[in-house]
């Protein structure tokens, strides 16, 4: 699921950068697998991505950010289940979309307030910060 998580913060995070030309074609060539009709059908899908992240109005912004990364780590976990010979594949795309895209466009702040006797539930994934930024490697 991890690897997943990776993949659609990846597929999301490169929609409007440079590198989403290739990131798209990769994306569509792991879901169709050799079978272009697949193929076709999930590049009409990633076209949608920079548009939604486009049309969203500031406010939403955020909330269509991580409807999409959500949506497309769900897809990548069931991919993944089905075709688990294809982890190295999307493991090699979140590598090089980490190596490519901006370091502010990998990471997101979340803030999460609760008050009086509130409880919250939260998940989280990757690297949780807590305190002073990590030093710059």
């Amino acid at each position: 699921m991890e690897l997943a998580a990776a993949g659609g913060t990846a597929v999301v995070s490169s929609a409007a950068t440079d590198i989403w030309q290739g990131t798209r074609g990769r994306v569509a060539r792991l879901f169709g697998r050799g079978d272009d009709r697949d193929e076709q059908r999930v590049s009409v899908q990633l076209d949608r991505i920079p548009l939604e992240l486009a049309q969203a109005a500031e406010p939403q912004q955020e909330r269509v950010r991580v409807s999409l990364e959500n949506r497309w780590t769900e897809k990548l976990a069931e991919l993944l289940e089905e075709h688990p010979d294809l982890e190295a594949d999307l493991r090699s795309l979140v590598e090089e979309v980490r190596a490519a895209v901006p370091a502010a466009q990998q990471s997101f702040v979340q803030t999460n307030n609760a008050y009086g006797n509130a409880t919250q539930n939260i998940t989280q994934s990757g690297d949780i910060v807590f305190g002073n930024k990590p030093q710059s490697r």
